[in-house]
Order: C-alpha cells, then structure tokens, then sequence
C-alpha cells in the first residue's frame, strides 16, 4: 500500500496501530469498503498466570504468525496487547463471513507455544468483530465502533463472531447522541429536577419527596434515566450529575420555604460520601440557598455502605449531628450484613419495589414482609414502600404496618412547580 514505510510492532513484528489507520485510510481514498476483521483476545491473561509471561509472549507471535499467513488478501496488525486487526479489500458480505469463521474455527483450537522454559498447549479464545470501514470513517469512528462491539458481544456475539451492522452502526449513534446531550447538560446544568412525595400512612398527608433527574435533548427529546444514568456510570459522570442534583434541590427547598412537606431526598454514590469535600460541599449548598439541614435528606444504596463502613458511619454521625438523617435505598436489592446495616443510624429504610412484588405473590411473601417490618420497627426505622402502583399493593403494605409509601398509585414525580399544586390539592382536601 503506496510507498510509504511501515512502523512494526517490536514483540509480534506485525504492522503496528498507526500504519493500521494510515492503511484504512489508503482503502478509503479509493472510495472502496475495506472488510476489517478485529481479533481481541480473551484468556491471555489466565495463561501468563499459568505458565508464565514469557509462554504469553511466545503466544502472541503464535498467533500474529498464524494471522499474517491467514489470507493473501488480508494483512495483519497488532494495535493493542491483546487485539490484532486484519485488513483486507472490499469484497461481498459472503465471502466477509467465510474469513471471519475461518478465523473463528481457528480459535476454538488449542496453540503450541515454545518459551524459554519449554512448551505448552494453551487455549487462546478470542472475540471476533468484523465490519466494512465506511469512507467518511475516521480513526475515531473505527475505534469506536470496536469498543461499543465488545460491550454488546456478550449479548449479540454469542456464536463468538459478530458483524457490526446497520443496527449497532444506528445503536451507537444514538449512543453518541445521549453521552453528548448528557455532557451538555453536565456543562450547562440544564438537567430538570421532578420530584415523587411520599405519604406518611399514620398521619395519612405527605412528608416527604425523593427528588429524580430527568433530561430532555436540546431538540426537545425526552431521554429515560434507565438510558442516560448507566452511561453516565460508564463515563465517570455521575458523580457531577449527582452533585448538580443536590444544588437544584437545596436551591428549590431555599426558594419554597413553606413547601408543605417536612424534607425532600437527594440519591448520591458511594464515591461522593466518600470524598473528603463531601460533607463541606453539603454545607456549602444548604448556606447558598439558605436552607436548614433538618429538609435535607441523602439515600444511598447498600453498596454504597460496604464499601466501607467505618468512614460512611463516621459521615452519617457528622452530618446528623446538623440536622440531615439517610436514607438505606433499594433495600432487598443488595447482599449486605444485616446486623451491620442495623447498626448505622438511618433514619428510613426503603423497602425496594421487588420486595413489593414479592409481599403479593404468596402468603409466604406476605410473611417476610411481616417479619422484615418487625425487625426494621424493633430498630426504631421508619419503612418506605417503594414501587406502589395498585390498591391492592397500598391495602397490603398498610396492613403490613409500613410508614410510608411512595409509588404511582398515589402520584408521578412531578416538576417541581406540579409539586406544589398538588400538595397545596391534597392539603385543602383534609
């Protein structure tokens, strides 16, 4: 490919990563679609522990020999430890999976290594993704179509061999569109906080709200949590979203001094109470917008606390000692040490909506429940219901003697300003 000199990989002696590019780049300028098959090893790992670096090493030039030979038509390269790409001219999508499970059957075999210490029979699975590289596809685009296929390929490459097609070329790029909107409303705060109250069953009026972000696409599309939230996760953001969330909620409480519920909760990560700058960046919103740290309420999951139990019972004590109590969230959902979590001091205990679920299937549910209930009052929690939508559900989880219930049967979240309207609803209703 044109007269330029190769750059090579110093241990496999294959064409290394930026010749890759620069060789796609050549197929383009000709206008064609150049098949790339993407070879990523799976168990490298497990057989340097297993006969020692230098039998991974002998593997890797095994294995970049076998590609090298593996078609006339398709030249080799080793752009990462433990991915190697074949490049190969535009050819029908037939003859394209013929190569990749040539290359699939080869993996399923066993590898003769010879190393300094002699040799070994060692397995080498790989994932295989192959795609045709589009003109207009930059070095970027390539990358990030192998990375967004590795992270489907448990799913969709269940054959061991996958092709990115029309449908994951259309998944990533909404993918793309969600992460860009997410980063553009991280920069400009323009996520919208809703709330969701939360009735007190003994005084029969809501108390509370569990504040929830949404996000809406600057062309005004309407992007779920369950979509953004785990991305967010993936890209190391959530913690910003969270603290954004926390600073709308105080400057909301600060703005409705006489909101008729006595505290709103604000969901953070594990991460975020153990920061240093935890408690001070708490402190620092609630004096901002003026708020007493009595409505201010934090929940955290399970997790959260075994990650490290003595420094989060430390926060909880600092923080109650001003006035903000926590909340154990998704309760049920978690495998933690009972009698650890009972003794730190939240003040609720969300029982999550699969324990919900399973308090209506049976009698047998009904009792754990029961049972749950007593220990969580025994301990002087108060119990919030999550996930309520039906009578039935509300009927039984007030039978079952839980405080509080938060769920569709009673509202939606709602904007903040709905909130009010409907607060200030029930409350001339009583």
């Amino acid at each position: 490919m044109g007269n330029r000199k190769a750059a090579y990989d110093s241990l496999t002696r294959l064409r290394d990563r930026k010749t890759f590019f620069e060789d796609v780049r050549e197929y383009q300028a000709t206008g064609g679609q150049a098949h790339i098959i993407m070879v990523q090893l799976t168990r490298l790992i497990n057989v340097n522990r297993q006969y020692g670096v230098g039998a991974g090493d002998g593997l890797l030039k095994e294995i970049a020999g076998y590609l090298a030979q593996a078609h006339p038509d398709y030249r080799a390269y080793r752009i990462a430890n433990s991915r190697f790409m074949l490049l190969g001219p535009q050819c029908r999508q037939r003859q394209a999976e013929g190569m990749a499970a040539l290359l699939h059957k080869r993996f399923e075999q066993d590898w003769r290594v010879v190393h300094d210490e002699g040799s070994c029979e060692a397995k080498a699975k790989a994932h295989l993704v192959h795609f045709f590289a589009q003109p207009g596809d930059s070095a970027n685009d390539l990358l990030d179509k192998m990375n967004y296929a590795m992270t489907v390929f448990p799913v969709r490459g269940r054959s061991g061999v996958l092709f990115f097609d029309g449908e994951m070329c259309d998944a990533l790029t909404h993918k793309q569109y969600v992460m860009g909107e997410v980063r553009f409303a991280v920069e400009q705060k323009t996520f919208q906080m809703y709330y969701q109250p939360i009735i007190d069953c003994r005084e029969n009026g809501f108390v509370s709200a569990e504040s929830l972000i949404r996000l809406v696409g600057r062309d005004g599309t309407f992007i779920s949590p369950n979509e953004f939230i785990p991305m967010a996760e993936e890209s190391g953001l959530i913690d910003d979203i969270s603290w954004i969330v926390l600073e709308k909620v105080c400057e909301f409480l600060g703005e409705h001094p006489a909101l008729p519920i006595k505290t709103i909760s604000v969901n953070m990560t594990g991460q975020q109470v153990l920061n240093p700058v935890f408690e001070e960046r708490i402190s620092e919103n609630l004096a901002r917008y003026h708020v007493a740290g009595e409505r201010l309420r934090i929940e955290i999951t399970e997790r959260t606390v075994t990650e490290n139990f003595d420094k989060v019972k430390q926060v909880m004590e600092r923080l109650g000692e001003k006035g903000i109590r926590f909340y154990l969230d998704d309760f049920g959902t978690g495998y933690s040490n009972l009698s650890s979590m009972l003794s730190l001091p939240f003040e609720v205990i969300k029982f999550d909506q699969s324990l919900m679920r399973i308090m209506m299937e049976s009698e047998k549910g009904l009792l754990t429940i029961d049972l749950l209930a007593q220990i969580m009052h025994v301990n002087d929690y108060i119990i919030v219901a999550e996930g309520i939508e039906t009578r039935q559900q509300d009927m039984a989880a007030r039978e079952r003697k839980l405080d509080r219930i938060q769920g569709y049967y009673y509202s939606r979240p709602l904007p903040g300003g709905e909130l009010i309207r409907f607060l200030e609803q029930e409350a001339r209703r009583e």
